[in-house]
């Protein structure tokens, strides 16, 4: 076969509506690992207002022969989800995508079908993994928004950066812990259940997810590792769950992270939104003149935003540089 030979793009474009039922969406890929602990809203195609409800203290009191009935069942307040628009884009030759599909599935080129199948679920896959290491670190900005993906919507690290700016994240709401000192191999299991054990006791109680970086994890197994005794032949790395929680906190270790930032959270308590889930999965290829390029694109919008910032769903650290400065 001729390796070289331009790409049919009618073919690809028949082959995606064929399989479009059972080809994964992006956030199903490599973005899943962090996208599984949020919960998604669809059918936004710009923005929209979440409200989640804290529950009023004391509406219970002894009967006295009269209600009153003037207690709100609880406070809301208004978060909005903002989506912006992505675009992933491949224009490449078709012998470098074709010797792609050899070498990682086929062994030769078979069925057509197959390799055309193959290039869109290999491309979706590319675009969910930019998408997974862009989650935490993604800084919104319209002047160069159509540069990197980095700048293409606000990941989770800016939405929280920006609400301690504007003091919605403070020790005075009991969602800022401070550690006094940064995190090292040999303080950070101490400092991270000193955290846990800050939070109200419903939180507590219920349990929740600990992100922090890969490297915040390292440090973690360091102090995992010298802190207990593991059996021979055992590997202590990749702890899962925070010690002393009887595994209620999960730990969850993100790339392109703060290295000092550790964020707790109840699960569904993080939401990303996107119109049209089919958008996701949607890689529409297109002729653009030059018979040996092979040009694809897929268009989707994306964000994310925290529901709920009440210290008894939400909380984060002080950070502290190893120099001791803290901020």
């Amino acid at each position: 076969m001729d390796l070289t030979k331009p790409i049919d793009i009618s073919s690809v474009n028949n082959t995606a509506v064929k399989y479009k039922k059972e080809i994964k969406t992006l956030d199903m890929l490599a973005a899943d690992r962090l996208l599984k602990h949020f919960s998604l809203v669809s059918g936004v195609t710009d923005s929209i207002v979440l409200s989640h409800m804290v529950p009023g203290d004391n509406n219970s009191r002894g009967y006295d022969g009269t209600f009153t009935a003037n207690k709100k069942i609880g406070t809301i307040t208004p978060r909005t989800l903002t989506v912006r628009p992505i675009v992933y884009e491949i224009s490449d030759e078709p012998e470098r995508l074709r010797r792609t599909f050899i070498t990682e599935v086929r062994g030769k080129v078979e069925n057509p079908e197959d390799f055309y199948r193959w290039l869109i679920e290999w491309c979706i896959a590319k675009a969910s993994e930019e998408l997974y290491n862009a989650l935490m670190v993604a800084d919104y900005n319209s002047g160069t928004a159509g540069a990197h993906i980095n700048n293409a919507f606000d990941g989770l690290g800016t939405i929280i950066s920006d609400e301690i700016t504007a003091t919605n994240i403070s020790a005075a709401n009991g969602n800022y812990y401070d550690p006094e000192t940064a995190y090292t191999s040999a303080n950070i299991g101490d400092l991270l259940l000193a955290h846990v054990r800050s939070l109200p006791a419903t939180f507590r109680d219920k349990g929740g997810l600990i992100i922090m970086s890969t490297d915040m994890g390292d440090l973690y197994d360091d102090w995992y590792k010298a802190e207990h005794d593991a059996p021979p032949m055992v590997d202590t790395a990749g702890q899962t769950v925070l010690d002393g929680t009887n595994g209620k906190f999960k730990i969850s270790r993100q790339p392109n992270f703060s290295d000092q930032r550790v964020i707790i959270t109840r699960d569904n308590n993080i939401v990303y939104g996107t119109d049209k889930m089919s958008d996701m999965a949607s890689l529409k290829a297109f002729n653009s003149g030059n018979p040996y390029l092979f040009t694809a694109t897929m268009k989707y919008v994306f964000g994310l935003q925290i529901v709920s910032l009440d210290k008894s769903l939400f909380s984060t650290n002080k950070l502290y540089s190893t120099s001791g400065s803290g901020s």
